[in-house]
């Protein structure tokens, strides 16, 4: 059985569903049901709704003199009737007219203002990106110097490499005209490029290299701060000579270091 909203009585209703009725004004209306709406409710929302289609009828008649006209352009045309007025009197003096001006200029410059700022944030935003991206590249450059000058002095592990580019980045500077050269820094000569620092660090980092280049009962320190002369980038045949000469033996450690052995072809660049 169906439940009615209203009932005159409950003799027709099953005893369970007693609890869901309210009695009022003599009769019993079912409110247990959440968010049932009652015929009260119904009859509100119809009256708002008529109230609102009226309303909307009133507010179209009232305003249909205007036609297709915008109500906002004619609110600002009705805005400038006593100014006019005015001025068809010979009431406006210079500082009314000034002040007229000036409202009217500010009027116009606000929009432009505002999309100035804009574009100045955005301005400033870029000018923030190209610094970041200028500084990056530099950072890059100093970094592929290093790691060609590490290759090329016989540095072959690529952990020594990255050692090379983590110690060296802080000496090192990127010019405007594109070299890499020392800053003015304490520990290194200002304005030498990256191979001759590595030659200078051949004596306090031989670890870099892998072998000794210098010490030994034999020619005991003959070695040291000497440029590897067996490497790709400092190969040169008349230096081997003079250092095989004054120490065979580590002449050899230091052409072994090289990748190539004495009397052997010259290492490529890897």
């Amino acid at each position: 059985m169906a439940l009615k909203i209203i009932e005159d009585n409950l003799d027709a209703v099953d005893a369970a569903f007693h609890s869901l009725y309210t009695e009022k004004e003599g009769k019993f209306h079912l409110t247990g049901v959440e968010g049932m709406k009652t015929d009260a409710d119904i009859q509100r929302l119809q009256s708002a709704l008529a109230k609102e289609r009226n309303d909307h009828k009133a507010a179209k008649e009232k305003y249909a003199i205007l036609g297709d006209k915008d109500p906002i352009e004619v609110i600002a045309l009705l805005d400038k009737i006593p100014e006019l007025e005015a001025a068809a009197k010979g009431n406006l003096d210079d500082a009314k007219i000034d002040g007229i001006v000036q409202s009217r200029i500010k009027a116009i410059l606000a929009p432009i203002e505002r999309q100035l700022d804009s574009e100045k944030q955005r301005a400033a935003s870029l000018e923030n990106e190209n610094l970041l991206f200028k500084q990056e590249k530099k950072v890059s450059t100093i970094h592929t110097q290093l790691r060609k000058a590490a290759v090329e002095s016989g540095i072959k592990k690529e952990s020594a490499i990255e050692d090379v580019i983590l110690i060296g980045e802080r000496f090192f500077e990127l010019t405007d005209d594109g070299y890499v050269v020392a800053r003015d820094v304490s520990g290194i000569t200002q304005g030498i490029d990256p191979k001759m620092w590595l030659s200078d660090q051949q004596q306090k980092r031989e670890y870099w290299w892998g072998e000794t280049l210098g010490g030994g009962a034999q020619g005991s320190g003959a070695f040291k701060g000497v440029v590897n002369p067996w490497t790709p980038g400092n190969w040169n045949m008349t230096e081997q000579g003079k250092l095989y000469k004054a120490n065979p033996t580590k002449a050899a450690q230091m052409a072994k270091a090289a990748g190539t052995k004495i009397g052997g072809p010259k290492p490529s660049i890897k």
